[in-house]
């Protein structure tokens, strides 16, 4: 997403970033600071109320406040400057084996589902699917693997109101539907037009250990859904694992979710070597500490809650600038970045540093509020004398 102005101060160009439901990505949102020539950006632009800092109400046409240039004709002023981060993709992948419908968990997690889908579908890239199969016949059944797009509520609710239980004993095969989503977005990244890789995760619910639709050892299934994301991962697709309804091995949800985030799996007491024909993950002699997700599902705040501040850690704290320009890394400390009106430090663990002329990164405490579902704006604000023409 990205906000360009396309006037700008004398002294001071500025980006901003808006994040989250009831912001436009294409609405410019700048206001005249009480500095001469100064902008910054300014206001939630889904927000009626926000004014900028001389206390005008938003132009009505932009949604935001109205740009203010000094007026003094040079370069500086001629400039578009804007900073972008690529849309994460969200794939939401979910069980629909017939426990899900025999324990009543269906309809309370589609409603959840759908909540965050709703909330933030202008800033994330959706996609959707669910998973069973029957033993002897199709293994996986997968629905709606088609559409991957932002401002994608109305596909995803109308494909999510259209599915029933299984009319057969609907297993579990987890591993198969995580190869078969990730051959999809390894598809969706390679002909994507924008050079910048969007940060992209699978988000996988389940109710029941996996299979491959035989229940088999379930040692080896967990083995095959570990190797499933690590493999993904491998491709740059990370995976997040919630269980609903509290019948998944705590150990292989915190299996999976190392796995999902890249860090080391443990085999346990050497089970997978000792009881499965072929191993198919790989495992470290110490474990990570991935987070996983066991929300109740009857709770609707603590589901939507859970689902949003894990769509939202998605985000990208990566900043590319856009157009023929760079800033000059030998004044680069002059900049200005804030997040929802709080100053970052330039150079800090905690702050914003340079990774080239042109990239710009939140690091530590920084980059994990921008995670926050809360984070609303990115403020990137660099003096004129810092901006290099090309």
């Amino acid at each position: 997403m990205r906000a360009a102005f396309t006037e700008q101060s004398t002294w001071r160009i500025a980006a901003a970033l808006l994040w989250l439901a009831g912001c436009s990505a294409d609405d410019p949102v700048a206001s005249e600071s009480e500095d001469a020539g100064r902008v910054t950006a300014a206001g939630d632009a889904g927000s009626a109320s926000s004014r900028d800092e001389t206390g005008r109400a938003p132009d009505a046409t932009s949604n935001g406040p109205v740009v203010v240039s000094s007026g003094k004709d040079d370069e500086c002023n001629k400039l578009e400057l804007a900073f972008g981060t690529p849309r994460p993709t969200v794939f939401i992948l979910v069980d629909r084996s017939s426990s899900m419908f025999e324990q009543k968990l269906w309809e309370p997690l589609k409603a959840g589902v759908l909540e965050v889908v709703e909330r933030l579908e202008a800033d994330v890239s959706f996609g959707f699917s669910t998973y069973t199969g029957q033993q002897g016949g199709m293994c996986p059944e997968l629905t709606t693997l088609d559409r991957i797009a932002t401002n994608n509520y109305a596909a995803i609710k109308a494909a999510y109101d259209g599915l029933r239980p299984p009319t057969y004993k609907g297993e579990t095969p987890t591993s198969r539907a995580i190869e078969e989503v990730t051959k999809v977005l390894a598809d969706k990244a390679a002909s994507a037009s924008d050079t910048a890789a969007s940060p992209t995760v699978i988000l996988l619910v389940t109710d029941g250990e996996p299979d491959f639709c035989d229940d088999p050892n379930v040692t080896c299934s967990r083995d095959a859904v570990v190797a499933a994301v690590q493999a993904a991962q491998k491709q740059g697709i990370g995976t997040f694992i919630f269980s609903v309804g509290g019948q998944v091995d705590k150990a292989h949800l915190g299996d999976v979710a190392n796995a999902g985030l890249g860090q080391p799996v443990v085999d346990r007491q050497n089970a997978v070597m000792q009881q499965c024909p072929e191993r198919k993950g790989s495992y470290a002699a110490s474990a990570g500490s991935a987070p996983f997700f066991e929300p109740n599902v009857n709770d609707p705040s603590a589901l939507v809650n859970a689902l949003a501040n894990v769509v939202s850690s998605v985000r990208s704290c990566v900043f590319e600038l856009q157009g023929k320009l760079e800033i000059d890394l030998s004044v680069a400390g002059d900049g200005v970045v804030e997040l929802d009106g709080k100053r970052v430090p330039y150079n800090t663990a905690d702050g914003f540093r340079m990774n080239s002329t042109t990239e710009l990164e939140l690091l530590g405490a920084a980059c994990e509020q921008l995670k926050k579902p809360e984070a609303k704006r990115v403020s990137i604000d660099f003096p004129c004398e810092a901006i290099l023409y090309l």
